[in-house]
């Protein structure tokens, strides 16, 4: 039998009626790295994306706070606490003639201070605790994971206040000291029980028969396999920080006065909500808008993040 060849490209096979439709495999599948699925799936996330824009403006109020504010801190008497508010005034003045929005702005600041800088010695404290612990186990994990209990069966603000009282002042450095001693257990507790699943791994095997050293294994192979939880965690020590230090402030044990505190406006905003409602309001809005927007973002992360929510 004859086969005539024609120079006609006829393009590919048709499949015959009732079988399988040919599949064409030379279009490869689209290869992405576990962070571009992991940002595509977050960009599905409305409300994490909402978090990122809310949280967004509270950051660039606290940048512009720093070098620019509608009236200094330390200026009093412009107005009077009755007075209705005004474009001079947007949310009016406190029962010293302070500007609120003022106050709002520099309040910002310290809660994206305070937020970032006690999750960032968290975080450290808590991965070094949990990676030794985790990878070594044996008397080291004893060690840490009684410190951990014996942290747990301590009340956080009992803590809290114990520091404030043997460093005998108030500050925000000595806060944000105070927030990271109370919260790294969490951390800590996480990593090592990610580091007992990863340490076991081939790829670990493989690194320490070649004779890679204990640390050069827990930061090239443990950690980074560890990240997704780590950075969810972390996330969501922002908002923990923030509320427990406007807790503080509105104890009296936070930042001394007047360095603004969003819990210590709502503390003299208490005491004269008869006088003018929004003293009270504003820094309670503020605080809510900003602690709902980074839940917001960690909720997203860890959905992002979680290899069982992937479609």
């Amino acid at each position: 039998m004859t086969t005539i060849t024609t120079g006609l490209n006829m393009g590919p096979p048709i499949a015959p009626p009732g079988s399988p439709e040919a599949t064409d495999y030379s279009i490869a599948p689209e290869q992405v790295s576990l962070w571009q699925d992991a940002w595509r799936r977050f960009r599905r996330n409305k409300l994490s994306m909402l978090g990122i824009f809310v949280f967004a403006v509270v950051l660039i109020t606290a940048l512009v706070s720093i070098f620019w504010t509608p009236y200094s801190l330390y200026q009093q008497g412009l107005a009077d606490i009755t007075d209705p508010l005004s474009r001079s005034h947007p949310f009016g003045v406190d029962s010293s003639g302070r500007d609120v929005l003022s106050y709002i702005m520099k309040g910002a600041l310290v809660a994206i201070e305070v937020g970032v800088l006690s999750a960032v010695i968290t975080s450290l404290v808590g991965i070094s605790a949990g990676l030794l612990a985790g990878y070594f186990r044996g008397w080291v994990d004893s060690l840490v994971s009684g410190i951990t209990y014996i942290g747990y069966g301590i009340p956080n603000l009992l803590i809290a206040f114990l520091i404030l009282f043997i460093f005998q002042r108030q500050s925000l450095l000595n806060v944000i000291i105070a927030l990271s001693v109370t919260s790294w257990m969490d951390m800590a507790r996480l990593v090592r029980g990610q580091t007992l699943a990863l340490r076991e791994r081939e790829y670990v095997e493989a690194a320490r028969a070649t004779g890679t050293k204990d640390f050069a294994i827990m930061v090239r192979h443990v950690l980074p396999n560890a990240l997704g939880p780590i950075i969810v965690q972390a996330t969501f020590l922002i908002p923990q920080a923030i509320l427990f230090e406007a807790f503080l402030s509105f104890l009296g044990f936070g930042l001394p006065s007047p360095d603004p505190s969003w819990g210590a406006m709502v503390s003299t905003g208490l005491a004269d909500r008869f006088l003018a409602y929004h003293t009270m309001i504003v820094p309670s809005i503020a605080l809510l808008v900003t602690l709902m927007a980074v839940n917001f973002i960690g909720d997203g992360l860890r959905d992002a993040l979680d290899p069982r929510l992937k479609r």
